[in-house]
């Protein structure tokens, strides 16, 4: 039986009800109960409705039956992997679509368009798979912008018109409630493509369902180093304020003493206040460390969910500074050997399998007290 195309949308195939045979239909009205009908019902020119086609046909099994969406094929395979444990997040690095685009005598743009329909194809498949909530994907790194002006031109454009249409009405987007979140230095974008980010993200913003995180322009070590700029701005928030209260303290505790050495020329027998401890002894208090959570916690994409898999395509078995302190020893890695407009469903299904082993593996090792 030949495979529906992977690259297809996931869209269900209608059935138009089929007519019963001859030997199942019920009695129809005589001619002369229609003719009465026509001249008593002003409407009976009208389209019959599902209800009156029902009382027309036998009301069979199959008959009834012909009447549900007939699934696809690709819906019916998501359908069945949906039964065992599904990932949460999964995030891909969209590589090859300029060798792609070489080797199949494309332009270079023309390359990249493919593989921004193949994204859609994919987002479509990870949405249809039930607990699958996050997914990630490597737009655009921050040293791309060394590559030549005409294309790094052609990228800004491609990325300004596709994420408006990624989140226009009635597109995917919409349809799966999903929020789009753009992660990296968005500084470094052109104007036209900021606001196309902004617009994006506030039109997405109260969709709950899932999340797309588009990392652009994007490079893990930056994001690292940006956490941990962020964690010492605090610190040193943290030691401003210790700093200030510390200095009014003191300037309470003078005020205190000239009260009270005045008290004491008045009253030699007074007894004198007691001075706040000196800044050394505040900053003492202050926990300077930083932490691995800290750093988490201040992360681009801190709101996401541990990654699970990471797929990334044209067979190139490296990171490439994408979420490398994301992936941990429990993320699963596939490097397949398949340029990124190549990559579809079929390409998805054995890497879930494999996930869906392992977790099923740590399962049995668990409850039989291996771990």
């Amino acid at each position: 039986m030949p495979v529906a195309d992977p690259s297809l949308p996931l869209e269900g195939n209608g059935s138009a009800l089929q007519p019963a045979p001859h030997s199942a239909r019920a009695s129809l009205p005589n001619s002369t109960d229609a003719t009465q009908s026509s001249s008593t019902s002003p409407s009976s020119t009208s389209m019959p409705t599902k209800r009156q086609i029902l009382k027309q046909v036998a009301l069979s099994p199959l008959s009834l039956l012909s009447l549900l969406p007939i699934p696809s094929p690709q819906r019916l395979l998501l359908h069945t992997l949906s039964l065992g444990p599904v990932p949460r997040h999964i995030a891909f690095v969209m590589d090859g679509n300029r060798r792609w685009a070489r080797t199949s005598h494309h332009t270079i743009q023309q390359g990249h368009l493919t593989g921004f329909a193949t994204l859609k194809s994919v987002l479509e498949v990870c949405l249809n798979l039930d607990g699958l909530d996050t997914v990630t994907v490597y737009a655009f790194a921050i040293d791309n912008f060394r590559r030549s002006e005409s294309e790094v031109s052609a990228l800004m454009e491609i990325a300004k018109t596709r994420l408006i249409e990624l989140a226009g009405h009635g597109e995917l987007i919409a349809r799966y409630s999903v929020r789009v979140r753009i992660a990296g230095r968005k500084e470094l974008l052109p104007p036209d493509v900021r606001e196309a980010v902004e617009r994006v993200e506030n039109m997405t913003k109260d969709n709950t369902k899932a999340t797309l995180n588009i990392c652009m322009p994007y490079a893990s070590r930056d994001e690292m180093t940006g956490a941990a700029r962020t964690c010492l701005d605090r610190k040193l928030r943290d030691v401003e304020r210790a700093a200030v209260a510390a200095k009014a303290q003191q300037i309470a505790s003078d005020k205190r003493d000239a009260d009270s050495q005045q008290q004491q020329q008045q009253h030699p027998s007074s007894l004198s206040s007691s001075s706040p401890p000196p800044l050394e002894n505040v900053l003492d208090n202050i926990d300077f460390s930083i932490t691995p959570q800290d750093l988490s916690q201040n992360m681009q994409l801190s709101h996401s969910p541990p990654l699970d898999i990471l797929v990334r395509t044209s067979g190139v078995s490296r990171l490439s500074d994408f979420m490398l302190w994301q992936c941990t020893e429990s993320t699963h890695m596939h490097f397949v050997d398949k340029f990124w407009p190549q990559f579809g469903l079929l390409d998805m299904v054995p890497i879930i399998l494999d996930w869906q082993r392992h977790q099923w593996s740590l399962a049995l090792r668990k409850s039989c007290g291996w771990e």
